[in-house]
């Protein structure tokens, strides 16, 4: 359980993510040093350092520790927000900072969030827990993406990744990226039953063997559910919309049912995470 304490800084967050997302008139220059500042808030969580520790980006110090992670999404982050939040701190630095310099130090704060998830399911297997997999799909599905993209890479076959990541995929791109993505996997898809283990067993137990071999054998595997549920739910989106494409969109349902109940470490701690995640966000409506 991470010793990080969420309520110490939210006073701070809120301001950080106020001037860096909400404030009118904000300058891209402005959104990206405070992006910089709040990406030192992240650290702090990630490193489990102390409020009273000082923490600059670019410091060997915290390089080096983040580099202990052996994780590239994570370093690669913290340099491309370090340097860029650097040049937009320094008067020296003096062209005119464009969208594109935005977009790139957002990107890379997407991967901080993504970290802080993948870190989460490293210790506690995706999938596991249907509360924390429900909880987590209210995120935005860029997030989503992301952590599910990293985790795929290193367990492809972990049937629920798969799943969500392939909706994830849709949600945040499209239906033509999410049915090339299945596409190109379509061999591997085709060998992998949808059917775990695990819950071979659980049939086997409540159905009886001889039952459980016919509905275990006649479950789809990998590829056609995923297709299924792609067409599915591109479907619903083309008629309803993409909720929770964004934290805007996604804080009110977030409060109303986002924190899971229970005393455990492992749901103790991915209530925490989903707290720091939405710390200072502003739903649609108070925007408004």
């Amino acid at each position: 359980m991470t010793r990080f304490n969420n309520e110490a800084y939210e006073a701070l967050v809120n301001d950080l993510i106020n001037d860096a997302f909400y404030l009118e008139g904000a300058s891209r220059r402005g959104t990206i040093a405070k992006i910089r500042q709040y990406a030192e808030v992240i650290v702090r969580r990630i490193l489990s350092l102390p409020k009273k520790a000082k923490v600059t980006l670019g410091e060997e110090r915290i390089i080096l520790r983040i580099e202990e992670k052996n994780n590239p999404l994570l370093l690669n982050a913290i340099k491309a927000i370090n340097k860029m939040g650097s040049k937009c701190t320094h008067t020296q630095f003096t062209r005119e900072i464009i969208e594109e310099d935005v977009k790139t130090v957002i990107d890379s704060l997407f991967n901080l969030y993504a970290y802080l998830l993948i870190d989460y399911f490293e210790k506690y297997e995706f999938g596991t827990n249907m509360e924390v997999v429900h909880q987590f799909s209210i995120l935005p599905p860029i997030i989503r993406h992301l952590t599910l993209e990293y985790l795929y890479s290193k367990y492809p076959e972990n049937i629920m990744i798969i799943d969500k990541l392939s909706l994830a995929i849709l949600k945040s791109h499209n239906k033509d990226a999410a049915i090339k993505w299945i596409e190109e996997r379509k061999d591997k898809l085709k060998a992998t039953p949808s059917v775990t283990k695990s819950a071979e067993n659980d049939i086997i137990e409540k159905a009886g063997e001889e039952l459980a071999r016919i509905i275990i054998s006649t479950a789809p595997n990998m590829y056609d559910l995923c297709t299924e549920r792609i067409n599915l739910v591109a479907d619903n989106i083309s008629k309803n919309g993409n909720l929770y494409n964004d934290f805007e969109s996604a804080i009110d349902h977030y409060r109303v049912s986002g924190t899971i109940v229970g005393e455990s470490s492992e749901v103790k701690e991915f209530n925490s995470i989903m707290e720091f995640l939405y710390l200072g966000r502003k739903s649609k409506s108070e925007l408004n």
